[in-house]
Parts: structure tokens; sequence; C-alpha cells
């Protein structure tokens, strides 16, 4: 596989060569399809992905209904490893939202890898710390703010993700994914629409004006962005030459 490949997950490509090592060899390619789950709640974490491109989603799931959407993992980290780090069953669903490229290995090698390395463990206990505050965030989102300020956000959170202004969500997605009606996200997408933030088309939410929909954003975007715990986005990473070359010696 090739190691330019590696470079577009921040959680790979910040590894020094040594504990890149640890992982390489059990890292395997695979494709996240839109709709697909990666694991559900209290399933035993079989693999760790590491998205290289599309967008998979936490969600919290109901007895009755889909739940609500807890956090997003992209590029600048990886799904199942705070379940398997752990050896504890997975504490909520995780859903591909955005289709893209990833590589994936297995759990017990990923927690040998963190039984050897002490630096590694720490790296992945930075991303674990990251992902439970955007979850804390998003419980209070959810508590204080409005659906139109909930949207805004989700759709600022994809677009930092999936690096595009076209979004592939649809409404209904977007409705589980806040845990409202749909009619809700239709009424709200239509006001955004005639305020020029936004284009909706059939499989897909375009932005038009990104400063439009920041401005109707709630402030938990902005915590999350200037506290680091959205980590990086992939169009705003830029690698350091000297970790390139690290992991260049084990191409």
């Amino acid at each position: 596989m090739s190691t330019t490949l590696f470079l577009r997950n921040l959680f790979l490509s910040e590894l020094n060569a040594e504990d890149f090592s640890l992982l390489r060899g059990h890292l395997a390619p695979t494709e996240l399809r839109a709709g697909n789950m990666l694991h559900r709640c209290g399933d035993r974490i079989e693999d760790i992905v590491f998205p290289y491109s599309g967008v998979a989603m936490m969600t919290a799931p109901l007895r009755e209904g889909s739940g609500a959407g807890i956090a997003l993992i992209g590029c600048e980290g990886l799904a199942g490893g705070f379940a398997a780090s752990a050896s504890a069953p997975a504490t909520c669903d995780c859903e591909i939202v955005v289709s893209g490229q990833a590589s994936r290995m297995a759990a017990p090698a990923f927690r040998y890898a963190l039984d050897r390395s002490p630096t590694l463990r720490r790296w992945a206990s930075q991303f674990d710390n990251a992902l439970m505050a955007q979850a804390q965030q998003t419980a209070l989102c959810n508590a204080a703010h409005s659906v139109e300020a909930r949207i805004s956000r989700w759709l600022l959170e994809l677009q930092d993700r999936s690096g595009g202004e076209r979004i592939p969500l649809t409404q209904g997605m977007l409705a589980r994914l806040l845990g409202v009606r749909r009619t809700t996200v239709t009424l709200i997408a239509g006001h955004l629409e005639a305020a020029g933030a936004i284009r909706c088309r059939r499989g897909f939410m375009q932005i038009v004006d990104r400063a439009v929909l920041e401005a109707s954003c709630c402030e938990c975007y902005g915590h999350l962005k200037s506290n680091g715990t959205r980590l990086v986005s992939r169009r705003e990473r830029v690698v350091a030459e000297p970790q390139a070359r690290a992991l260049e010696s084990h191409g």
C-alpha cells in the first residue's frame, strides 16, 4: 500500500517511524460505503478502521427509532479504537455516512501495538479524549441550541471532514443525525437555502456560502475548532517533512 495514502490519515501520519512499524504490517485496504455499519452497540470490536476519505457517524441507538448522532470520525482519526483498546463492547453504533477509502487492522493487533509502545498509547488516548469532548459538546448542543443551529454545525463538521462543497447527505440521514423528524429538517433546510447558505438536491446538499452557514451555527462549532478537539481537516493538514521522510523509510 502506498505511503502517500497513509499520510492522508492524521492518526497514522503523526506516528514516529517505530510506532508506525508496529501497525503497518497489519493494515489492509477497505472501502467505506455509505449506509454500512462498522459496528453496532454491544458488538465486540473486530477491526480498527483508519479513514483516508469518507466519514463515519457514531450514534446512540434507541429501542424505537434510529437514535441520534454523537460524533463524526473522518481522516483525522480512527473508528473502534476506544472500545477495542479497553477490550470492551461498543457503546454505540458506528455507521458510514460518506463513502471513502480506509485501512483496517484486527483489534488484537492494535491492542498488542498499544501495549508495546507508550507513545502510541498516548497518541491513541489523545484521540479518544478528542472524541469524548466532541460527544460532550454534542450533548450540550442538543440540550441548548435550536435545530437550525445544530443542522448548520453538522453540515460544517461534515464539510471539514469530506473536503468538498457537495455533501452526499440526504435530509432523511440528517434527520437521523439530529434525532428529529424529517419534516423539521425539510423546513429548516428551506430556510437555509432561502438565505443562500446551502442548496438542496436529491442525494446531496451543497454549501453555497460557508460564512452564512457559520452565522446561523451555534457556538459549539467554534468551541470544538478553537479547543483543538476537531483535530484537523484533510484540507487544512500539512504533514511535516521530517515525518514524511520517516514514513518513507518504511516504504
